[in-house]
């Protein structure tokens, strides 16, 4: 990429040519200066058409930023206008789908699970506003990071997180009514153990996933208070986010196993192909792979949080 400080090519080759017009006028005409008064007259144009091209290079830049950010605008608002009439079109049918359960054609947790995905869209569109704002305010891209900036005294990624907090919070209930009723159903043996643990498992990661988010809160309030770096803002989540997927993954492994289990059982009575139970063995290697790396991972980061905290 060329340097913002360098005279555009297309510049310097139309000062090239305008110096040779001049010295092939000159020479014609024979009314050239003497080569003193030459040079320093070529020198005079050269210093000032240099500095005309600057000014203009300069000028172009902020045009193009300029540009830039209506661009990013533009691409913002559209985006909002889509996420908020995808919002009402869903409010709309949320009266139908209501009728529906009360006539008895959809059950109570369609209703719930269409109510989560209002409550989705409505966190998207919400952050798609405070994205659009956070550009008007600033001019530039919306930033993420723990250790971004403030706009006008206004703290924008503390305000998205807590809007995924927020829609965190409603899926964890749904999820965690929803793993309350498979237990019922395993209990009553309308559903398998295996079904029901798969539940359990959706639980847990919508638990970590508000945990995460709100660790972050946590993180960027520390950060603005200058308690901790922008380094260690970032080593922190990422610690947590580690731990939480060396949690699920552990889970996740042991659910496999267990499947494994009753699969090889079934291959032992001939009720199942063995390829299942090797298909079930090669998640349970996928899973045991990424474990290893998490916990090398989180080795790492907590190692260097470590030498950052002695070193303070």
């Amino acid at each position: 990429m060329r340097d913002k400080h360098e005279p555009d090519p297309r510049f310097v080759e139309s000062l090239e040519g305008e110096l040779s017009r001049r010295l092939r006028r000159n020479r014609r005409t024979g009314a050239g200066p003497q080569p003193g008064v030459r040079f320093m007259k070529t020198g005079g144009l050269i210093a000032g058409s240099l500095a005309l091209g600057a000014a203009a290079m300069g000028f172009s830049q902020q045009l193009s930023d300029a540009w830039r950010r209506e661009l990013l605008e533009a691409r913002l608002e559209v985006q909002l206008e889509l996420a908020q009439q995808r919002v009402e079109l869903q409010l709309e049918t949320l009266g139908l789908t209501r009728e529906q359960v009360e006539q008895g054609v959809r059950s109570d947790r369609d209703l719930m699970y269409f109510e989560l995905q209002i409550a989705e869209a409505e966190a998207a569109a919400k952050t798609m506003e405070l994205e659009l704002e956070e550009v008007r305010r600033s001019g530039r891209e919306p930033l993420g990071e723990l250790s971004s900036p403030l706009v006008d005294g206004r703290d924008f990624v503390s305000e998205r997180i807590q809007v995924r907090m927020e829609v965190a919070r409603h899926h964890l209930d749904v999820v965690r009514h929803d793993e309350e009723l498979a237990r019922q159903r395993a209990e009553a043996g309308l559903i398998s153990e295996n079904e029901a643990r798969a539940r359990n498992l959706v639980a847990l990661q919508a638990e970590l996933t508000l945990e995460s988010l709100t660790k972050q809160l946590e993180l960027r309030r520390a950060y603005l208070d200058s308690e901790i770096t922008a380094v260690e803002a970032e080593l922190r989540l990422l610690e947590v986010q580690t731990q939480n997927q060396i949690v699920l993954l552990n889970e996740r492994r042991d659910h496999f196993q267990r499947e494994l289990e009753h699969m090889e059982e079934a291959v032992g009575l001939g009720a199942t192909h063995p390829a299942a139970a090797a298909q079930l063995r090669t998640g349970v290697a996928e899973v045991e792979g990424q474990l290893r790396l998490a916990r090398a991972e989180l080795e790492i980061v907590q190692r260097e949080l470590d030498r950052r905290s002695v070193n303070r």
